[in-house]
């Protein structure tokens, strides 16, 4: 497992550092954030810490020193984990089954503070402060659920609540930026959603002319994991993307 953790770390430091630059020299109000994940993503760093699934279990890691890493805990989550999201001293891990959130208030030792069940399905996750939105796509290989966006209200984090579900046609991952809400939903685009009422999304475009999959919004570039490579969007304005590159696999 170290040889692989060793890999992942290099790998997440290094895309890390190359897009901090890249936001540091453009963005002057660039935040403090240590990284910045997309929602399918396996793994995620908060301050000092590496936490990352697998089909059942949620590991934390040390990286004080990134050349000596050390495992700190290991917890069983539930199974068939998909993905795991980081925002303030929250972890949100999506699951086939279900949403879990997590408090990393001491980050060697997450523990959860409540759940929303679903039907069997993929299960990407992204939150704020108080909104967790969740694509669920059901098919042959994920499960029967609904395919959509489906938002829980996360204000009482030890009961989040489903307050909107809206279908949408192979949805996948998703980013957000401000009240901007972006979701990947493969060969039918990539969907941007005004989320300022959350109860009420309403669609504001769809970005045609690639399969989508994963987008991480981080500073004024959205970065968008597509079939053929990565596309980066100029984001100053959110709500409209102006594409500037496409860097193809």
């Amino acid at each position: 497992m170290k040889s692989l953790l060793n890999k992942i770390i290099a790998i997440t430091i290094t895309s890390l550092l190359f897009f901090s630059c890249t936001k540091d020299s453009n963005n002057a109000a660039a935040t403090s954030d240590t990284g910045k994940g997309g929602s399918l993503s396996k793994f995620t760093i908060a301050g000092n810490f590496l936490y990352a699934v697998d089909n059942s279990y949620l590991y934390s890691f040390n990286i004080s020193n990134a050349n000596d890493p050390v495992l700190a805990s290991t917890s069983p989550v539930s199974f068939n984990i998909e993905t795991i999201y980081s925002y303030n001293n929250r972890l949100f891990i999506g699951t086939t089954t279900g949403l879990f959130i997590y408090s990393i208030d001491n980050p060697s030792a997450p523990v959860k503070l409540g759940e929303a069940q679903h039907a069997r399905s993929c299960d990407p996750v992204i939150a704020n402060d108080s909104i967790a939105f969740v694509t669920l796509k059901g098919n042959s290989r994920c499960g029967p659920a609904e395919s959509g966006l489906y938002i829980h209200n996360i204000k009482d984090i030890l009961h989040p609540t489903l307050i909107k579900m809206l279908a949408l046609a192979n949805p996948e991952g998703l980013g957000l930026q401000g009240t901007t809400l972006y979701v990947c939903c493969n060969n039918d685009g990539l969907k941007l959603f005004n989320v300022s009422n959350p109860v009420y999304p309403g669609e504001i475009r769809t970005l045609t002319g690639a399969d989508f999959k994963d987008v991480i919004p981080y500073g004024n570039i959205l970065i968008c994991y597509v079939s053929t490579g990565i596309m980066l969007y100029d984001i100053a304005d959110p709500t409209n993307p102006h594409l500037l590159t496409l860097i193809t696999n």
